[in-house]
C-alpha cells in the first residue's frame, strides 16, 4: 500500500515488526538507493542496525539521524526518507521535516501509537495521512500479539507525612490541592501557569504512597520478571531494585534486564519504545501523564509474542492517585485500550 503512494504513515501496532515491513518495502526499490532514517533515540537506531543484519541488508547507503538532528539534513536529497516513531516529533522537528520533505518526496513514516490529535497535526503541518493500519486488536486476534489485562490501582496522595514545599510544611495531598487553587486562579487571570502545572506533576511523580505501594508490589512478585516505569530518578532509586536512566553509567546492567538475566528493573524516561524485552509479561507503571501514545508504548513492552509460551498474557498495573487531575490524565491515556480488559481496584 505504501508503494502505491510512496508518501504517508504506516500505523502498525507495536510488536508488529515495523522495521521488517520497511525492509520489505526497501527491497522493492532500486538497489543501492540513498536512505535517511530518523529515530527518537539511539536504542531504536540499534534496532534498525540489528534487523538489517538479520535480513542481510547492506546499510552502507543509509544515513542515520535522531529526530533532534533532522535539521542537519534538510537540504540533502535522498531516494527515501524514513521517519520512525513519527508521533514523537516535536513542533521544531516537524518544521525541519517540512523543509526536508520539500526536496524529498518518497517519505515512509512509522508509528505504533497515534492519537487523533497527533494525526490531525501531522496532516495539517506535513500533509501526512495514515495509508495503512494494523491495530492492536487485530494483532491479538491473529495471535501475533498476546492478550493483555490492565489493572488500575488507586493510591491516594499521602495526607500524613509533611514535606518541605518551599518552607511550607505540607503533605503531598495538601500541596497538590494548594497548587491546583493557584493554577485555577492564574487561568482565570489568563496568566501562564505551565511552571505551576509542572510543579504539580512532580507531586504525582514523587508520591510517597505510590513509592510504598510499588515496593509492596515488587515484593509480591519478587520471583517474576517486572519492569517499572517511574517519572523521577529519586523514586526509581528508592525501590531497592536495579535502575536505568539517562545518567546511568552501567548500560550492561540494563542490557542484562532486556535479555532476561535480571528479573526486576526501574527505568526513567527510557526503555518505553523500540525495545523488545525477553520473557516479560508484567509491567508496573508508577508514573504517567495524559499522553496516550507514551503510555501505550510502555504497556506494549510486555506484549511481544513468545513462541515457547503461546498462552502468554501481558499483566499491566498502573498506579494513580485519586486526584481529579491525574484521573483525567489516565482517562485520556487509556484511549487505545479495550475497556473490557481494564479493571479498577480500590475505587
Amino acid at each position: 500500500m505504501w508503494l502505491e503512494k510512496r508518501w504517508g504513515i504506516l500505523y502498525l501496532t507495536p510488536r508488529f515488526g515495523k522495521i521488517f515491513t520497511s525492509i520489505n518495502i526497501i527491497e522493492q526499490l532500486p538497489e543501492g538507493i540513498n536512505i535517511l532514517i530518523a529515530y527518537p533515540d539511539k536504542v531504536i537506531k540499534q534496532s534498525w542496525i540489528d534487523d538489517f543484519k538479520k535480513r542481510e541488508f547492506d546499510d552502507s547507503n543509509v544515513t542515520y539521524t535522531t529526530h533532534v538532528s533532522i535539521k542537519k539534513h534538510v537540504d540533502k536529497k535522498f531516494e527515501l526518507v524514513i521517519i520512525d516513531e513519527v508521533h514523537l516529533l516535536s513542533p521544531a522537528q516537524r518544521m525541519a521535516c517540512e523543509r526536508l520533505f520539500m526536496i524529498n518526496r518518497d517519505v515512509l513514516c512509522l508509528t505504533g501509537t497515534l492519537m487523533e490529535k497527533t494525526e490531525k497535526i501531522l496532516y495539517k503541518e506535513l500533509g501526512l495521512r495514515v495509508i495503512a493500519e494494523y491495530s492492536l486488536a487485530e494483532g491479538i486476534i491473529d495471535k501475533i500479539i498476546p492478550d493483555y489485562r490492565i489493572k488500575i490501582l488507586y493510591v491516594p496522595l499521602d495526607n500524613t507525612i509533611k514535606g518541605n514545599y518551599k518552607k511550607l510544611e505540607r503533605t503531598d495531598k495538601s500541596q497538590a490541592r494548594a497548587l491546583t487553587w493557584v493554577i485555577n486562579k492564574m487561568d482565570r487571570e489568563r496568566k501562564n501557569a505551565n511552571f505551576m502545572r509542572l510543579t504539580r506533576t512532580r507531586i504525582f511523580q514523587r508520591s510517597i504512597s505510590k513509592a510504598k505501594t510499588t515496593i509492596k508490589v515488587l515484593k509480591r512478585f519478587k520471583d517474576e520478571r517486572i519492569l517499572v516505569f517511574c517519572g523521577l530518578v529519586e523514586i526509581a532509586e528508592s525501590l531497592g531494585i536495579p535502575t536505568y536512566h539517562g545518567k546511568s553509567a552501567d548500560k550492561e546492567l540494563y542490557l542484562d534486564f532486556v535479555n532476561g538475566k535480571i528479573n526486576q528493573m526501574a527505568v526513567v524516561k527510557i526503555g518505553g519504545s523500540g525495545i523488545t524485552y525477553k520473557k516479560l509479561n508484567r509491567i508496573l507503571i508508577n508514573s504517567f501523564d495524559s499522553n496516550a501514545e507514551r503510555l501505550a508504548q510502555k504497556i506494549n513492552r510486555a506484549m511481544s509474542m513468545e513462541y515457547n509460551n503461546p498462552e502468554k498474557r501481558a499483566e499491566i498495573m498502573i498506579l494513580t492517585s485519586d486526584n481529579e487531575i491525574e484521573l483525567n490524565w489516565l482517562k485520556k491515556a487509556l484511549e487505545f485500550f479495550d475497556k473490557d480488559k481494564i479493571t479498577y481496584l480500590n475505587k
